[in-house]
């Protein structure tokens, strides 16, 4: 009896990843900074202001790491201080620059402790106590963004000026903001992904857009409208709310890209 017993415990240690038990811990961060492994040195490296790269560390011992373009997820077990990341894996999608997420990937294996200043610092080292990134302790987002918005304007594509494109009212095109990510509905194609918020910085990550054929037709009739969703949301770095009702998208330099009205 007392060998099943230990048997069983160790099935559930197994199963939860051998979950720790520091609440300090279990939130989400934001990549500040990371060792690059493309020096030679452990200097560390800034990450891009419009970059937004978020590692969630769960009570039950998981942690998944969104990027840009990638999702990097495992198991992690805790004591004290110590900290060791395993189960690694990562989606492998094409994007312009891995350098970063690469550079996440060759370092979570490395990481054998942490350290939590003032709350709102994560500091992850290695072995000999270099430190391998920094990260800050990330809030999560505004819950007046949740919701269905209707989009009314947008910076189309085919257009050199910043003056927006009226939606044609026979269009329906709805985006859907919640806790897990966001859906995009247009009349024919489906714009998904997620996003990230804080104190009115917004960017949209793991972008994709379905290609639906029409009555046989190779495209939608109209594509000029989702194309031009799918380029804005790449584009959006903040966004402003007005009256719980009407949200403005913009991006680097303040430029609105989309108005939409809550439904």
């Amino acid at each position: 009896m007392k060998l099943l017993t230990m048997l069983f415990a160790t099935v559930i240690g197994l199963a939860s990843c051998n979950a720790p038990s520091d609440n300090a811990l279990y939130r989400e961060w934001r990549l500040e900074k990371y060792n690059c492994i493309a020096t030679s040195s452990y200097g560390l490296t800034q990450v891009n202001g419009n970059c937004d790269y978020v590692l969630q560390l769960d009570n039950t011992g998981v942690f998944h790491c969104t990027t840009d373009c990638n999702t990097i997820s495992g198991c992690f077990e805790k004591s004290k201080n110590t900290l060791k990341f395993s189960g690694i894996s990562f989606t492998e999608l094409a994007c312009d620059d891995m350098m970063v997420e690469r550079s996440i990937v060759f370092n979570l294996p490395c990481i054998k402790s942490y350290e939590i200043t003032d709350d709102t610092t994560l500091v992850l080292k290695d072995d000999k106590g270099h430190i391998l990134m920094e990260l800050i302790s990330y809030d999560s987002p505004d819950e007046s963004l949740y919701g269905k918005w209707r989009i009314e304007k947008y910076n189309s594509i085919v257009t050199t000026s910043n003056e927006l494109s009226d939606v044609n009212e026979e269009s329906d095109c709805v985006l859907q903001l919640n806790n897990t990510g966001f859906v995009c509905t247009t009349d024919c194609n489906i714009i998904s992904g997620n996003f990230v918020e804080d104190n009115y910085i917004l960017g949209f990550s793991n972008i994709s857009m379905t290609e639906k054929a029409i009555e046989g037709i190779v495209s939608c009739d109209d594509m000029e409208l989702g194309r031009s969703i799918e380029a804005n949301l790449h584009c959006v770095k903040s966004y402003e709310l007005k009256n719980n009702t009407v949200l403005y998208l913009k991006d680097i330099y303040g430029h609105i890209l989309m108005e939409l009205t809550k439904q």
